[in-house]
């Protein structure tokens, strides 16, 4: 993760590798999207994040933390945003980045 310019109340940008890593994982895989959905922190780590980036990755109101998860096909069609919302130096607070 990226931590310049980064806003106190957002998560720092995530690698284009990680996003493309944790956008595989959260669009394929039923088991980590379910410990995602439960405990997103453990996700995280999970998916290769540090315990010190997976506390920052849930800053404030997140998106990786929405109430509920989109689907596998939802998170497929808007990958293209995604990525770019997750890898940008802009804030990352907008709570339905995840949701159906």
């Amino acid at each position: 993760m990226s931590t310049e310019g980064n806003n106190p109340q957002s998560h720092p940008a995530f690698t284009t590798e990680f996003a493309n890593h944790l956008l595989d994982l959260l669009s394929s895989d039923d088991a980590f999207r379910a410990l995602f959905a439960d405990d997103a922190h453990a996700a995280l780590l999970q998916a290769g994040l540090s315990d010190a980036e997976a506390d920052a990755a849930l800053v404030g109101d997140s998106c990786l933390r929405p109430e509920a998860l989109a689907s596998k096909e939802e998170i497929s069609a808007a990958r293209d945003a995604l990525l770019e919302s997750m890898t940008s130096q802009t804030a990352h607070t907008v709570p339905f980045c995840l949701l159906t």
